[in-house]
């Protein structure tokens, strides 16, 4: 799991590195939007201090990537063997302007299911799901969360997973589309993925 200081300016913004002008400003005024101090999606999620740091690495990746000089030379120092090339077909697709007006979750969320016991892990997350038959692409619009960020939570990817700060997040939006209890989800997944204490 990367940690936030270890991302490129792609990742922070979850876009890919052929991105247009219009997806990075559109994915910067999305994370802008998510990590606002009022923000109710990651509220009580984070402290002050690691709000910030979020906030001004979304300022910092912006400032590069908006302007096509500076994002030449960023890609050019890093050059990035990024394996962030997201063909086509597996980006999220745009959302429609009526879904990305609506804050609301999906209506799928009063489904009744039953849930097991175990802890909320990658595999149930998906048996949940696919229990209540939703597709991952439906999740990535509702969320704004990148699909390939949802398929590596879901197989517990660990070393293609968002630094911690940013995996809360998607946890959390991840679990009201499915109707389950946030803050749940977010410790049983990251007690689950964290590596054993060294003896």
């Amino acid at each position: 799991m990367k940690r936030l200081a270890d991302q490129t300016y792609y990742e922070i913004l979850e876009v890919s590195p052929d991105a247009t002008s219009r997806e990075i400003q559109q994915a910067y005024e999305q994370a802008r939007e998510t990590f606002q101090n009022d923000s109710v999606a990651v509220y009580s999620l984070f402290s002050e201090k690691e709000m910030q740091e979020i906030q001004a690495a979304i300022e910092e990746a912006y400032e590069v990537l908006k302007d096509e000089t500076s994002r030449k030379n960023y890609d050019q120092s890093h050059s990035t063997g990024l394996d962030l090339k997201w063909p086509k077909s597996e980006r999220p697709p745009e959302a429609p302007e009526s879904l990305m007006e609506k804050k609301t979750y999906l209506p799928f969320t009063e489904i009744s299911i039953e849930v097991g016991e175990g802890p909320y892990r990658g595999q149930m997350l998906k048996q949940i799901r696919e229990k209540m038959g939703i597709d991952l692409k439906t999740i990535s619009l509702e969320t704004k969360i990148n699909l390939r960020i949802l398929e590596f939570i879901e197989a517990e990817k660990v070393e293609r997973l968002p630094a911690p700060v940013y995996l809360k997040g998607f946890l959390k939006g991840f679990a009201q589309c499915l109707g389950l209890d946030p803050k749940r989800v977010i410790e049983d997944y990251l007690r689950a993925i964290e590596p054993p204490p060294k003896k």
